[in-house]
């Protein structure tokens, strides 16, 4: 299958994938906060965050994993990703050993930050369980990035939507059944271990000759992955201090119970930041076999009809919730959460500086330019801090939420562009009005055309109604958008690939 094929199925399994997962989020953040209670979610809410932060000991390794396997597809190299993905396996195997130790130490600490001695024995019981899931699941990132080399995103998509599924049924079960918070700690272990299996099934399949060895790892290949997944590894832990953080300073600067609120505000902006990278995500792959094979054209290409496509897409979900994001929060966790309405909406803001531009991040990655987006990341990280600090104390979750918007607005919009062209060699004019621009204007002023002109006259009274509006605006401005924002031979082959018959009726 040629790989704009696989591209394209990819891209919509995954944006199917993020929508079940959408669809059941919103579902379960009502279901489990009301049966909780807004003190015991916010525990497991902080248990999310510790997890984040072991997202960090990756090392960079699973990016490195993809991009190296993805080179050497391109480069028809039948042999190096055996390697590749041997000698992450052992690297990742100790990892896990590193994560359950790390786990032991912060458990054990749980009374430090958590006054009441039995909320601080759960704390540390459900963070045991989940720790150990985690390190379980470790070395399956390297086999989850040969599938990403491979560009068989299709196929992660797939297990995705059956491991939603079955996630949900146990989640439910388990609440329904009184298990609380370390029931769903016992969920999210066996999801983790099942997963893993899952995707070296599937590895197997992809990769003819598939060969995981101790013998097959080596030094080489390991200073090679380092190399390149150090600068990954800088991003994330970037990363973790523009998202990670946010909670912590909501519980210090308002209170336990507002963490509940502000997860709300992080989960709908979390949402917005998976939808897109399932869609655009899968690029960084694509970019790496162009490099593979040397078509620096196609690169340029890739990069400018990607960013088009992201910035359009971005913009439909970011028009959708600045007009109904209050209704629905109110119709989705009720009245009184409504309150996390501004903080959302200014997280959406900032993730929208992002991803709009995400492909120009998956070129970085994907051609191993990534040492300045580490640089970028880590220093809009610690300002993202230094803010949330400063305006948490002043303003409460509002204050938390600008220190996010702020550095990265600085950091997507103005610096990060000159960069990437330069790199690719696109004139900056040209990217910000032929792609970003180009991939904006279009579906903002179809949106606030529709909005002003019909949609704001309508009250929606319950949440099927507001998904009604926003679907229904969406589904317009996407329109809007594939006959405005990509050119003629873009919709053509678009055109034809929906429906074949095009290239006759064209004729």
């Amino acid at each position: 299958m040629k790989s704009h094929r696989l591209l394209a199925l990819g891209s919509v399994l995954s944006v199917a994938s993020v929508a079940l997962s959408t669809a059941v989020g919103f579902y379960l953040m009502p279901f489990i906060v009301h049966r909780l209670g807004d003190r015991m979610y916010g525990y497991w809410a902080l248990v999310g965050v510790v997890l984040g932060y072991y997202g960090m000991l990756d090392l960079g390794i699973s990016p490195a994993v993809a991009f190296q396997v993805g080179k050497a597809v391109g480069g028809e190299d039948e042999e190096s990703p055996n390697r590749t993905i041997s000698t992450a396996v052992v690297a990742f195997a100790g990892l896990g050993l590193i994560v359950l130790a790390i786990t032991v130490v912060v458990s054990a600490c749980g009374s430090l930050f958590i006054a009441n001695a039995a909320n601080a024995r759960l704390f540390r019981t459900v963070l045991l369980i989940v720790g150990v899931g985690f390190a379980l699941g470790f070395p399956g990132r390297a086999f989850m990035g040969g599938l990403y080399g491979h560009l068989r995103n299709d196929l992660i998509a797939l297990i995705g939507i059956l491991m939603t599924i079955l996630r949900t049924t146990l989640i439910v079960t388990v609440i329904l059944r009184g298990a609380g918070i370390i029931g769903l700690a016992m969920v999210s272990l066996l999801s983790e271990a099942i997963s893993f299996l899952a995707i070296y099934l599937v590895l197997r399949r992809v990769q003819k000759g598939l060969r995981i060895s101790f013998a097959l790892a080596d030094k080489k290949t390991f200073t090679e992955l380092f190399g390149y997944g150090r600068y990954s590894m800088v991003i994330r832990v970037g990363d973790q201090l523009r998202f990670a953080v946010d909670s912590w300073l909501v519980a210090a600067f308002v209170g336990i119970t507002a963490v509940a609120h502000y997860a709300i505000a992080s989960r709908l902006s979390g949402y917005f930041l998976t939808l897109i990278l399932s869609a655009v995500g899968l690029l960084q792959s694509w970019f790496s076999q162009l490099l593979g094979s040397r078509d620096y054209d196609g690169i340029r290409k890739l990069l400018t009809m990607g960013t088009r496509f992201a910035a359009a897409l971005s913009t439909i979900v970011m028009c959708s919730f600045l007009f109904y994001g209050r209704a629905f929060v109110g119709a989705w966790m009720g009245p009184r959460y409504v309150d996390a309405y501004w903080p959302a909406l200014i997280l959406v803001a900032a993730i929208f500086c992002d991803l709009a531009q995400q492909p120009s991040v998956t070129y970085l990655l994907g051609v191993s330019r990534h040492r300045y987006l580490a640089v970028q990341t880590l220093a809009e990280g610690v300002a993202n801090l230094a803010l949330s600090l400063y305006w948490g104390h002043l303003y409460g979750m509002i204050g938390v939420s600008l220190g996010t918007l702020v550095p990265m607005f600085v950091a997507k919009v103005v610096l990060q562009p000159a960069y990437v062209c330069r790199s690719a060699g696109i004139p900056l004019a040209e990217y910000y009005l032929k792609s970003l621009g180009r991939g904006i204007v279009a579906p903002a002023l179809s949106g606030l055309a529709l909005w002003a002109l019909f949609l704001r006259r309508f009250e929606p009274s319950n949440l099927a109604a507001v998904c009604l509006m926003v679907a229904g605006q969406a589904c317009i401005c996407a329109i809007v958008s594939f006959y405005f924002v990509f050119e003629a031979e873009d919709r053509r082959r678009v055109l034809v690939k929906i429906w074949p018959r095009y290239r006759l009726a064209e004729a």
